[in-house]
């Protein structure tokens, strides 16, 4: 049970980095493109912290499920982006930035954008980690197998 806490704490720490990354070059683009303002308002910072923790708990907490089979993994999928997607539509209700029907699409969409910019650079990272991994343990192998005369000595 602490090493599911321990987990869920370091994935909560990464995807809120990640999120939040993701979420202010959303916001960036909305606010250039779609905005009628010149300037952000100040509370829309703090708002961007608050729905990033939220939408990096959910995304923690998914993270550390474990479907069995293909189908079980797409449900997950598709139960997490439901779930970001009410949590956005919520927030953008309550922080005033959702008041009309095309606003709920745009959110929906920036989610979308979120999450794929989010996942790349997770499995660009991921697979960095991994590269350096393969490194190290081939280099470990092959330093024992130097010292022992071989794996065929």
């Amino acid at each position: 049970m602490i090493m599911k806490i321990k987990l869920f704490v370091q994935w909560f720490a990464e995807w809120f980095v990640f999120i939040t990354t993701g979420t202010l070059i959303i916001c960036a683009v909305n606010f250039t493109f779609f905005s009628e303002r010149e300037t952000l308002p100040k509370a829309t910072l703090s708002h961007i912290l608050i729905c990033s923790f939220l939408t990096a708990a959910i995304t923690a907490a998914f993270s550390l499920i474990e479907p069995l089979k293909k189908r079980s993994w797409i449900i997950c999928f598709l139960l997490h982006i439901v779930c970001l997607d009410v949590t956005m539509i919520g927030c953008g209700l309550l922080f005033g930035w959702i008041d009309k029907h095309f606003d709920m699409i745009q959110m929906c969409l920036s989610v979308a954008g979120v999450y794929m910019f989010v996942v790349t650079i997770y499995y660009i990272l991921d697979k960095h980690h991994a590269e350096k991994m393969n490194i190290s343990l081939r280099k470990r192998y092959q330093d024992e197998d130097d010292l022992t005369g071989g794996p065929y000595n």
